[in-house]
């Protein structure tokens, strides 16, 4: 029972997030009286402190999980006996044991103000970053297995079974981990067992360029056809094409002007509203965001430095923004404003 104590500590451990928020809730204990501690400032101004003590957790045993358990123990004496119960009679209910750790002193003697020459105060700091931003589930989904593993006996292998279920469960709930994510590290781990990581570091490397796999049949939104005058779905498809390989800023803002110039689009259309369509219509296409193409399409429409014609009328902005409507549009240049 104590290895299966001792995991399931380190479970509960690692899923009270207010552990990690004890030092930025402004309390008296708070570290040097601030009103709030910034962790991801601290991580980026001592990145050597927490890299050395991440990369020591990434060796990390049972033997930490049990300095983690002892802790819970010696702090609430109830944290013990209620797990210990539930283990025995294999009925786990981890909210019941994180209220209990909350209400412990559990947070105050881990991450609040150590004293003078303690061994623990160098380590405080960058635990709480690590546990907070840095591979905590990661290590305890190998801590789970690991103890699993080394168990014979089999009702503990199942509670700890259910514990890595529950653990993942939370992790995907709580948004610490995506599910992909964890299925990720997953396959890495099984990479470096088969040794195969190169196979791994390949898998959903995508060498070709975004399409939007428009087909003969494929029924295209309303609203960009309503946007258009001609309400034409072979100009649309025709833009699908051509934007394989135009998602710049200043290649859809070429493309806005080429259809407000050719009357297909109103003036008055807004730019943005304009992005978020054609994002939609074609979402395999990384097309910019509205506001770079906004201001592309603002300075285009602008006078050049010397005044005398719109930056859209230079040499280079002019033969591309006339390429779509020769190219896209299928109208002559000659005589279009």
């Amino acid at each position: 029972m104590a290895k299966i104590c001792e995991i399931c500590c380190e479970f509960i451990v690692l899923q009270d997030k207010r552990n990690t928020r004890y030092m930025d809730n402004g309390n008296e204990n708070n570290i040097s009286g601030r009103e709030k501690f910034d962790m991801k400032a601290w991580m980026e101004e001592h990145p050597q402190e927490y890299g050395e003590f991440a990369a020591a957790m990434g060796e990390a045993d049972l033997l930490e999980v049990f300095l983690l358990g002892s802790a819970a123990f010696n702090t609430s004496p109830e944290f013990q006996k209620r797990l210990e119960n539930m283990i025995d009679l294999d009925n786990m209910d981890l909210d019941e044991l994180l209220k209990i750790l909350q209400e412990s002193d559990f947070a105050e003697k881990i991450f609040g103000e150590q004293a003078e020459g303690s061994e623990w105060a160098k380590y405080r700091l960058p635990f709480a970053a690590w546990l907070k931003y840095g591979r905590s589930s990661e290590m305890m989904v190998d801590n789970i297995e690991e103890a699993a593993l080394s168990i014979d006996n089999k009702q503990y292998q199942w509670q700890l079974a259910k514990f890595l279920k529950a653990f993942l469960a939370r992790e995907v709930e709580d948004k610490r981990r995506s599910r992909k994510d964890l299925k990720e590290y997953l396959d890495y781990r099984k990479s470096i067992d088969n040794g195969n990581l190169a196979d791994w570091a390949l898998e959903g490397i995508d060498e070709s360029k975004p399409t939007a796999k428009i087909t003969e049949n494929t029924e295209l939104p309303h609203d960009l056809l309503s946007l258009l005058a001609s309400h034409d779905s072979e100009i649309v498809k025709r833009i699908g094409k051509w934007i394989e390989t135009h998602i710049r800023g200043v290649d859809i803002a070429h493309l806005y002007v080429a259809l407000v110039e050719s009357g297909e689009l109103a003036p008055s259309t807004p730019v943005k509203r304009f992005v978020g369509i054609l994002s939609a219509t074609f979402p395999e296409c990384k097309i910019v965001g509205g506001r770079q193409v906004q201001k592309s399409v603002s300075t285009l429409q602008g006078l050049s430095p010397n005044r005398k014609q719109f930056i859209k009328d230079e040499p280079e902005h002019r033969f591309a923004i006339d390429s779509i409507k020769t190219d896209i549009l299928r109208i002559s240049t000659d005589g279009v404003d």
